[in-house]
């Protein structure tokens, strides 16, 4: 009996100071964890294009790290890239000084975009700062909405008061006479005139994600950008060397910031 109490007293030695020996390290910081996945992003974007701009907001499911699927909306102009604002710096009795204006065009456009797309990340972002690069492509619905473009001309009848007119077939010679148009007329006329016409519009770019670890969206994008309509969309007053088009492409440069969660 006394053998096996003594082999014991020996093993409870040895495992006690084995015990003792033990040391506890705090867990080490993994830097290829890919940080907090969020559920939820929303931005708002400011966009330039070759012929225009828009703001827009846009709401994103995050699937995962490297997938995000979304809808946005956005309202914007859109341009002729032949329109040239000019002003010809003189006054009219009782008038003042001429105000600035784009010869030949008939229509401002105003966009209203509705669309859905993926954000595709094809490398990884820093493991604590850095750049997330990635693909981004949107399509869907567009409602144009058409202006009527003003101008003001001396009246062909008498020369002796200005009146604000709009292109109709009636009045084209004189809407396009150089000769007696006097200038633009107020931004705010022929709001009541508006109508609309609706096209598509897809857009593909690169994506460039600042920010590893953040809640907050900040980005860029740069790509390419089309807005096309079932007829002709009539910006400027057609003849024999200016037609007007069904499609529009133009290059863009996007900026967006917001919230995840």
């Amino acid at each position: 009996m006394r053998p096996i109490l003594i082999t014991l007293v020996i093993l409870l030695g040895l495992l006690s100071t084995t015990s003792a020996q033990v040391v506890f390290q705090p867990k080490q910081i993994d830097y290829n964890n890919k940080g907090i996945l969020y559920d939820f992003e929303r931005s708002y974007d400011f966009k330039v294009y070759t012929n225009g701009f828009s703001l827009g907001l846009t709401f994103g499911e995050i699937e995962s790290y490297y997938k995000t699927s979304y809808f946005s909306f956005e309202f914007g102009t859109l341009k002729d890239f032949r329109e040239r604002r000019q002003n010809k710096n003189f006054t009219f009795t009782g008038e003042g000084l001429s105000s600035s204006f784009v010869y030949g065009k008939q229509n401002s456009i105003y966009m209203m975009k509705f669309g859905q797309g993926k954000k595709v990340y094809l490398t990884e972002k820093a493991k604590r700062k850095g750049l997330a690069v990635g693909l981004n492509y949107t399509y869907g619905l567009t409602v144009a909405w058409k202006k009527p473009y003003f101008i003001e001309i001396v009246d062909p009848n008498d020369f002796e008061e200005l009146i604000t007119v709009r292109r109709t077939e009636e009045n084209q010679e004189d809407f396009l006479n150089w000769n007696i148009i006097f200038g633009g007329s107020s931004f705010f006329e022929g709001f009541w005139q508006i109508r609309p016409t609706v096209g598509a519009h897809a857009k593909i770019g690169a994506h460039f994600a600042f920010g590893a670890f953040d809640d907050s969206v900040k980005s860029v994008e740069v790509g390419l950008m089309a807005d096309a309509f079932p007829r002709r969309l009539p910006i400027l007053v057609e003849r024999d060397d200016i037609r007007n088009r069904f499609v529009y492409i133009n290059m863009y440069l996007l900026a967006q910031f917001g919230k995840r969660r």
